[in-house]
């Protein structure tokens, strides 16, 4: 998989989630009737929000990417395509922690909304990475693709000449 697709993807699911949890979070709130709690979520992802923006603002790939594109390996052919299986050995524990925020709900309310906010985090501040990648692709006349590697290891990359 491309791994400017990869970023993508990413940002979408954190985003995703993230909204997912917000309506979780307001509906258990709502159930246990708690005006504060509303009020402390409202500010925490708005603040979430401002914080994430603040973090994407540069239009420049981020240290730990452009680490990771130099240490990509040459390759003279397209590795192995395999999306689900890059996006899934990479993605679950993210699955994981927004399922488990949401099961979680039933006992701890705020859980979700908390969880929400550091997916928005993420999410905002990595919004603007695959057009860097992009970028320095097209300079490099390059493509960058993410291979299937364990979860908690450094991705794996190759470089391949664009065609």
């Amino acid at each position: 998989m491309r791994f400017c697709e990869y970023l993508r993807t990413t940002v979408l699911l954190l985003g995703t989630s993230s909204i997912a949890l917000l309506v979780i979070a307001i509906g258990a709130i709502v159930r246990e009737g708690s005006t504060l709690l509303m009020l402390i979520t409202l500010v925490w992802n708005v603040l979430a929000v401002l914080i994430g923006m603040w973090l994407g603002r540069r239009e420049s790939a981020m240290e730990p990417i452009r680490v990771l594109l130099s240490r990509s390996r040459p390759e003279p052919a397209f590795p192995k395509i395999e999306p689900g299986a890059v996006l899934f050995s990479r993605h679950w524990p993210v699955l994981l922690f927004a399922v488990a925020a949401g099961v979680g709900s039933f006992w701890i309310a705020s859980l979700p909304a908390v969880t929400a906010g550091y997916g928005l985090i993420w999410s905002l501040a990595w919004r603007k990475q695959p057009l860097a990648v992009e970028a320095i692709e097209e300079r490099d006349a390059v493509h960058f693709w993410i291979v299937r590697s364990a979860t908690f290891r450094q991705p794996k990359l190759v470089r391949v000449p664009a065609m």
